[in-house]
């Protein structure tokens, strides 16, 4: 039923073909980390009940039929100033992209790693992937994902990460394109002080349907949590967003907030958000918010009354509302790939 609300009940994956390009550069990677495409086996043991995301079908296709896959390893206290790039384009001879991805990070390391999906106009270009995170004490893990696949592609991403004591997980999303994306992040705050946080921008054009899924799990005493949400909806897309505090038993004196914010800039479009917070303890702290609307027409004026006509100004307001979230991708040539895409889709007619 969680696919209800953009009418993909009864889905059938494609046959499975192998994707042949390379999208890991292993020569450039630091010697201090282990990095190979070629990952271990590591059960996913949790109670599908915590996580409202794409099911177990989705995540078992990836798990069973990879066809790409990167398996990272961080040593102990080993800090990794430079991202590690994984890219993933799709063409006519590679359309298709069923990762697996296992990233395990030992006490005190430190890593940025960047997944990037795209694919040329002419491909019906399919994506299914999985991607896990370790982190132990006192490790930062930062995970980007940018997903700018064409209008006629699919996208699905299962996101799920485990924080140990003092350990930090970020994710940052961006989603930009296919016709039909359904993609979840959740983080399960195990031990105390953990934290993690979500930033995600989206933006849905023409008849784009999107369901995202956002959820921190907390375990940990004195956890931490926030995800933080900026979109955009014109033609007629749709979006179904689910936020998810969830504050288990023993989670005593952890806090969670949760926010979503989108421009509504047509009257066809359709926006569902649900945020949820699910608590069994008592001293905590928890807070969501959701809201929607058009773009505030006194901002509007006042750039168009400095002479930008009525598309530039709203250009500028979406991505000044977008700006925040982009600006902590700590490479500035995907700043300028995500700033051209979005300026690419607010200015098409």
């Amino acid at each position: 039923m969680l696919w209800k609300r953009i009418n993909l009940e009864n889905f059938d994956f494609p046959n499975v073909v192998s994707y042949n390009k390379e999208y890991i550069d292993i020569n450039n990677i630091s010697d201090k980390i282990q990095l190979t495409n070629n990952p271990r086996n590591i059960n996913l043991d949790i109670d599908m009940n915590d996580v409202k995301g794409l099911g177990d079908r989705f995540i078992s296709f990836s798990k069973d039929c990879y066809n790409s896959s990167i398996d990272l390893s961080l040593p102990r206290n080993v800090k990794i100033q430079e991202p590690i790039i994984i890219k993933f384009n799709m063409d006519m001879d590679n359309p298709m992209v069923i990762d697996k991805n296992i990233i395990v990070a030992e006490s005190g390391s430190e890593a940025t790693i960047i997944f990037d999906y795209s694919s040329i106009k002419e491909v019906k270009a399919f994506h299914n992937g999985l991607t896990m995170v370790y982190a132990k004490e006192n490790t930062k893990i930062n995970i980007i994902k940018i997903q700018r696949m064409n209008d006629i592609s699919l996208n699905f991403d299962s996101n799920f990460a485990f924080v140990e004591g003092q350990g930090n997980v970020n994710w940052i999303s961006v989603e930009l394109g296919s016709s039909i994306s359904g993609t979840n992040y959740s983080t399960f705050l195990e031990g105390e002080a953990s934290e993690s946080n979500l930033s995600s921008i989206y933006l849905g054009d023409k008849e784009r349907k999107m369901d995202l899924g956002y959820s921190m799990i907390h375990k940990g005493p004195r956890s931490l949590s926030s995800i933080e949400t900026k979109g955009v909806l014109k033609d007629k897309s749709k979006k179904v967003f689910r936020g998810n505090l969830d504050f288990k038993r023993g989670a005593r004196h952890s806090k969670g907030v949760e926010e979503e914010y989108v421009i509504l800039l047509d009257p066809t479009v359709k926006s569902d958000s649900i945020p949820a917070l699910l608590c069994e303890e008592d001293d905590v702290e928890g807070e969501h918010a959701a809201s929607a609307g058009q773009i505030d027409e006194n901002r509007l004026f006042y750039l168009m009354s400095r002479g930008l006509n009525e598309r530039e100004a709203k250009k500028m307001i979406i991505e000044s509302s977008f700006r925040p979230i982009i600006n902590k991708i700590p490479f500035e040539d995907f700043r300028l790939i995500i700033n051209k895409e979005i300026e690419g889709r607010l200015m098409d007619e």
